[in-house]
């Protein structure tokens, strides 16, 4: 799997609107509220519109769509609270953590069950951990990159594990607490080599709800779990999930989807499109922000083609420097979605101030290409030794304002004498390009962890190497490695710096906007939360009959 394809995989404060009743987002993850509504009731089917297609099912595969879904059927053992960022107990009931931050030991809940019968004990989150740390070349299972510190895990008994790290690791809670990262399956889809694994209908978990039909890439539907009882603490309730089904289905119109909101055909439509913020409002519906913490949504410069014009960092600079983030909030945004200051989403704990280098400046971008030996050509865009400066971007089908944000970013560089092409391939062809595709200059996207360390995780070279650097940044990788051994905050944030600083100087990420999640949700739906990640979490969720 390239390193391009790999980072999609992995895969949102917000601010008032004028006329719109916006319930924003405390931390990363938020609810609404139901004091209003009177006491939850139990039953009912929730209907789910989403734009995006549901492709391959991995646990570690972080598709917007997909992850909506995955976050109810499976668990971890430690909950992050997306309104503090705490960590609180969930699969394992307490933990111990040595001087030397070397070892984990996990004390686990008794009782829980996965979807299938089986048992949750020490035995299954060792198999999981293992899978996840050391991949399975037999099955067709690739190494974590969540995981790379990972030294092995021991089964003390069966309610007792201990997780060896090599290297001390800040973040590892975190990790622990992430869905994509850390989230326990069951024997039987462990067993599974990665096409079983892709297969919704075999994910075995321990949550709320279990899958009970597949429409190919167009929807699935979950049923609730009558048994279940292990709710991570700090749930706004205890016993099995309210909600008796839950219907997704892939709606690519946006147009569609807010008018299933207003019929009723709809209870929640994620992503809703900027320009259909009021319109949700108006219609008595009411939106839910939330900032996703982890990486803002960026261009990041993918630079393993040694004759690619980015090599040269004055134009990698340059592009920065034409890159007008106020433009693209006014025009193709709304302030549900915070204009970036920081590789990081506001939030995000620990994030940097890269204010510094964001700032549009064309005169600057344009004196950076003079420099770079680019002269403007007779139709303004740019030439050096007969060739264009010119550059393919194929528009990312996992972000609903992609197109919009692109078309913008097109026309600013064109004033710098740059050119860009667009193209927008179906998720399928997407991502087949992805595999293959021999002129990717730029990747769009943003991988979400609730932690500062995810930027190790993204840009490390023996990590998902982001910018797929055919001459790795030593200097990054010896930044990126050290803020993992900084347990003390005010050190940690001046090791994030660091790592910001040389990212920015360097002009490896270019970005665009805060990841958002925008939710539309009709009227008699209460209890609507997300995690850190701002992943739907439906367990609190119920419906006014």
């Amino acid at each position: 799997m390239t390193t391009k394809r790999f980072r999609h995989l992995l895969a949102a404060s917000a601010l008032s609107v004028a006329a719109m009743t916006v319930l924003a987002a405390c931390g990363s993850g938020a609810s609404t509220s139901s004091d209003a509504a009177g006491p939850p009731v139990f039953g009912g089917t929730l209907t789910f519109y989403d734009p995006v297609q549901y492709t391959a099912w991995t646990s570690t595969n972080s598709i917007w769509s997909n992850s909506q879904v995955t976050d109810n059927l499976t668990e971890r053992l430690v909950w992050q609270d997306p309104k503090t960022g705490d960590f609180a107990p969930w699969l394992a009931k307490s933990w111990e953590i040595s001087d030397d931050h070397l070892t984990y030991t996990f004390h686990l809940r008794d009782g829980v069950t996965f979807s299938d019968g089986t048992p949750f004990d020490a035995a299954i989150v060792k198999a999981n951990f293992d899978q996840h740390g050391n991949g399975d070349e037999r099955l067709g299972i690739t190494k974590d990159p969540f995981w790379s510190d990972y030294a092995g895990t021991d089964v003390v008994d069966p309610q007792t594990v201990v997780v060896k790290l090599s290297k001390p690791n800040a973040g590892f809670l975190q990790i622990l607490s992430n869905y994509r990262a850390s989230s326990i399956l069951g024997k039987s889809y462990l067993d599974r080599d990665l096409n079983g694994q892709s297969e919704a209908r075999n994910i075995v978990g321990t949550g709320p709800f279990v899958v009970d039909s597949v429409n190919g890439t167009t929807g699935i539907t979950l049923k609730r779990r009558d048994d279940y009882n292990w709710a991570p603490e700090g749930s706004g309730h205890s016993g099995k999930a309210y909600l008796e089904r839950i219907v997704f289905k892939t709606v690519p119109e946006a147009g569609t989807r807010v008018g299933a909101l207003q019929s009723g055909e709809a209870q929640i439509a994620r992503n809703i499109a900027p320009y259909d913020e009021q319109t949700v409002s108006a219609g008595g519906g009411r939106l839910l922000a939330v900032p996703v913490q982890g990486e803002t949504n960026d261009l990041t410069v993918y630079l393993a083609d040694p004759a690619a014009p980015t090599q040269d960092k004055n134009v990698r600079l340059a592009l920065q420097a034409a890159t007008d983030r106020n433009e693209i909030n006014k025009t193709a945004l709304s302030p549900s979605y915070p204009i970036p200051t920081s590789a990081l989403v506001k939030g995000t704990p620990l994030r940097g101030d890269a204010s510094k280098y964001l700032t549009y400046d064309l005169a600057k971008a344009k004196s950076l290409l003079d420099a770079a030996g680019w002269k403007p050509g007779a139709d303004g865009i740019r030439v050096k030794d007969g060739k264009r400066l010119s550059f393919p971007i194929r528009i990312a089908p996992y972000y609903q304002v992609s197109q919009s944000v692109l078309e913008i970013v097109q026309a600013q560089w064109k004033k710098a004498g740059v050119e860009i092409t667009l193209t927008s391939p179906s998720v399928t062809d997407y991502e087949a390009q992805l595999a293959s595709g021999k002129d990717w200059y730029f990747s769009q996207g943003q991988t979400s962890t609730a932690d500062p360390g995810v930027l190790r995780t993204a840009y490390e070279t023996d990590r998902q190497n982001v910018t797929g650097n055919y001459r790795p940044d030593t200097t990054l990788n010896q930044l990126l490695d050290a803020q993992s051994a900084d347990f003390d905050p005010a050190k940690r944030k001046a090791a994030i710096q660091a790592i910001e600083d040389r990212i920015f100087s360097e002009g490896y990420s270019i970005p665009l906007y805060d990841e958002t999640q925008v939710f539309g949700l009709a009227s008699n739906v209460h209890g609507f939360g997300t995690e850190s990640t701002g992943r739907s979490w439906l367990y609190d969720t119920w419906l006014r009959q």
